[in-house]
């Protein structure tokens, strides 16, 4: 499943990413990491109908000491009830605060190619609190069309959309070349996170907060694991 690690923004936190709220709250980074992922395995044994989860359940999903579960837990400020866990919907929706996920973000899309499309179809966004609201390319062959709930726009309406919608979040998709423009134009207009697909290093004031996504990059360390196990497979030919 395709998840961001933003924090995002509630009544009481600011907009941060994994590195920066560790850095501000002394928080440990790989509990950073897992509390998305507790979110997703309460919500999957909520259908189930259990009301009440243990911190062993939970450390199964991650091969790790029931013990570091509930410090991750404390992290959020949730507590448990002795010998019968966790409430289910109650650390749930405790992440989720946490997570800033209960609250809309609207946000734009900036490239709507074959990956700008995919995302603006995909239903994961929504279950994180990310609204799509508009969608902007440079391409006129592009304008006009549909894609997923918002009609292509050309890139000189994203201050028409910005001056009755307040937008939290670009997601850029565009091609290289392209790409350090499509973040000063979205930074121009206020928006103050970016979640970056296109496989290049932006540069933007410290101001900005932005989720890279690079996935060749995870693709080469997925092929790095196997050759490590495996150090006698065959060369690709050059």
């Amino acid at each position: 499943m395709l998840v961001s690690y933003f924090i995002l923004p509630t009544r009481r936190s600011p907009f941060l990413n994994v590195s920066e709220l560790v850095i501000k709250t002394n928080i440990p980074e790989q509990t950073l990491r897992r509390i998305p992922y507790y979110h997703q395995i309460l919500a999957e044994i909520e259908q189930t109908g259990n009301a009440f989860v243990s911190s062993k359940v939970l450390a199964n999903h991650f091969n790790i000491e029931d013990t570091q579960v509930r410090k991750d837990v404390s992290v959020i400020g949730y507590k448990g009830k002795p010998k019968t866990g966790y409430s289910v919907t109650g650390l749930k929706q405790a992440i989720a605060e946490f997570l800033g996920i209960n609250y809309k973000n609207n946000t734009i899309l900036i490239g709507a190619g074959k990956l700008g499309s995919a995302l603006s179809e995909y239903p994961g966004l929504a279950d994180y609190g990310l609204e799509l609201v508009g969608v902007f390319d440079k391409d006129p062959k592009k304008t006009g069309k549909r894609l997923g709930n918002c009609v292509i726009q050309p890139m000189e309406s994203i201050n028409s959309l910005l001056k009755y919608k307040q937008v939290g979040i670009a997601i850029i998709t565009v091609p290289k070349a392209a790409a350090q423009e499509a973040c000063n134009t979205v930074i121009a207009h206020g928006i103050r996170a970016i979640w970056n697909f296109v496989p290049i290093r932006i540069a933007v004031p410290p101001d900005i907060i932005v989720r890279n996504e690079n996935m060749a990059v995870g693709l080469a360390i997925l092929s790095h694991y196997l050759k490590s196990r495996n150090p006698y497979s065959p060369k690709l030919k050059d």
